[in-house]
């Protein structure tokens, strides 16, 4: 498996290792994520999964986060507005209780489990459990978006006490502690939250209305993660199997990389901005997200992706669940929160997929990175298909990000005859290093005689872990 954590790993590995299978091990890494990477990802956000079953049938669940406000009685509030400084730009989210989408992610690891687990619910979130209680040591990619989101983690009291418990934030090596979280946790163990709609996570999530959270009671019971079928295409003699309307990222990549004839990374750039441009009245992108990749022994592979936007910036009271801020990002609602009704999903970005190439090696892999996802996805997929890299190398390549502006943000790495070729067609801004800004690509593969390896992207700490024979590789 890669995942975006050396403790997510860790999580999904034990589940392998007590011989769990694809989804239970992908279940693990998403419980584990929440409380491993909480810059990113949380059990109040949402997220995606591409699944392919054994027997060849694929299946994607969305577990996105949808309009709240069904039989709202209360005046929405505006949310505060807090700016988020990049290396070359800001961004503006709004934050606090009023930014709130209602949440999927703890519906859909609980549905993901319900309908592929094998193991007991209580040993899949064990794990999970015991981080929590130890807490979680921050590695460089946390300390670097802590570092990116301070004003949002430090925005209200409750958020502070966690990330920033001595009046600064935690730094890398130092340990995150969330107990009423761990406690939670522990309690979804037990058996006791079996849905969003539980009172153990509902009652303290609606009990921030008076705080300007406009998510009801009727959200919550409406609320369901979608079974759909995957939007599935053949890209040249390849083929793809990813995330279908009404989400975007996979329309887009799987666009692209079937128009693109052979790789350069020109030629991507453009019909990357094509595809994009073709449905860019909806488009929408989050701000931060991780993945998940996972081939299981059962023959499973898993694809997801997850994320809690830029986070709301407050804790829910009492079970220590970092609130989204999905509302207050322009990128989800270009057109405004009047234009959108309550109960419909918010778009996305996110492109969980999974790749067959002709010798029938099989690849899982997805990204977190907001717009970039797009960029970062179909530039992995083309180099495995077009240049025939292997998956550690198409990880790791360089790649180049066309932004709305149509300035290309080109890392450094990318060769004398594709940069020339990128300068000779768009304006580009070449970098000096790679960056956690373009994306972090986790990749698993199976390969015609059955062997596994995996590929975690270096930009933001990826960890792999090959379980087998009871050994971590």
């Amino acid at each position: 498996m890669a995942t975006g954590n050396a403790a997510t790993t860790a999580a999904a590995a034990s589940v392998l290792r007590a011989g769990g299978g694809a989804v239970d091990a992908a279940v693990a890494a998403g419980f584990a994520s929440t409380v491993a990477e909480p810059g990113l990802t949380s059990l109040a956000g949402g997220g995606f999964a591409t699944i392919e079953l054994p027997d060849g049938t694929a299946e994607v669940l969305d577990f996105f986060a949808a309009v709240p406000g069904i039989a709202l009685v209360h005046p929405r509030t505006e949310p505060a507005t807090i700016t988020v400084v990049y290396p070359s730009a800001q961004q503006d989210f709004r934050v606090g209780p009023a930014s709130a989408a209602v949440p999927g992610m703890l519906g859909g690891l609980l549905e993901l489990h319900r309908r592929h687990g094998s193991l007991p619910l209580a040993d899949v979130v064990a794990p999970s459990v015991e981080l929590a209680r130890a807490g979680a040591v921050v590695d460089e990619a946390q300390a670097y978006v802590l570092t990116l989101i301070e004003a949002i983690v430090r925005h209200t009291e409750s958020a502070a006490s966690v990330y920033a418990p001595e009046g600064r934030l935690l730094r890398a090596g130092e340990v995150l502690r969330d107990d009423e979280l761990a406690e939670f946790l522990a309690r979804i163990a037990d058996g006791e939250v079996t849905s969003a709609n539980s009172p153990a996570f509902a009652d303290p999530l609606l009990g921030m209305a008076a705080q300007g959270c406009s998510i009801t009671a009727a959200d919550l019971s409406d609320y369901q993660p979608i079974w759909r079928a995957p939007l599935v295409t053949r890209v040249r003699d390849w083929t793809a199997i990813t995330n279908p309307s009404p989400a975007y990222g996979g329309q887009i990549v799987v666009r692209a990389l079937e128009r693109m004839s052979t790789f350069d990374y020109a030629s991507l750039a453009a019909e990357l901005a094509r595809a994009t441009a073709e449905v860019k009245s909806h488009l929408a992108a989050t701000a931060g997200t991780t993945h998940v990749s996972v081939i299981g022994a059962d023959g499973a592979v898993v694809s997801m992706t997850t994320t809690n936007g830029a986070g709301g910036g407050v804790l829910v009271p009492g079970i220590g669940v970092h609130l989204n801020n999905m509302l207050g990002e322009d990128d989800l609602l270009p057109a405004g929160l009047s234009a959108v009704t309550p109960g419909e999903r918010l778009r996305s970005m996110s492109a969980p997929t999974v790749l067959r190439a002709p010798d029938g090696t099989v690849t899982a892999l997805g990204s977190g990175g907001s717009a970039r996802i797009r960029t970062a996805v179909s530039t992995v997929a083309a180099l495995l298909r077009d240049r025939g890299l292997s998956l550690a190398d198409a990880v790791a390549a360089p790649r180049a990000h066309q932004e709305d502006s149509g300035l290309v943000q080109a890392e450094v790495g990318i060769g004398p005859s594709d940069l020339a070729l990128l300068q000779a067609r768009f304006e580009v801004n070449l970098w000096d290093v790679t960056d956690f800004y373009f994306g972090g690509v986790n990749a698993v593969q199976r390969l015609p005689d059955g062997s596994v390896i995996a590929a975690a992207d270096h930009r933001r700490n990826g960890c792999v872990a090959i379980v087998e024979s009871g050994r971590r590789a």
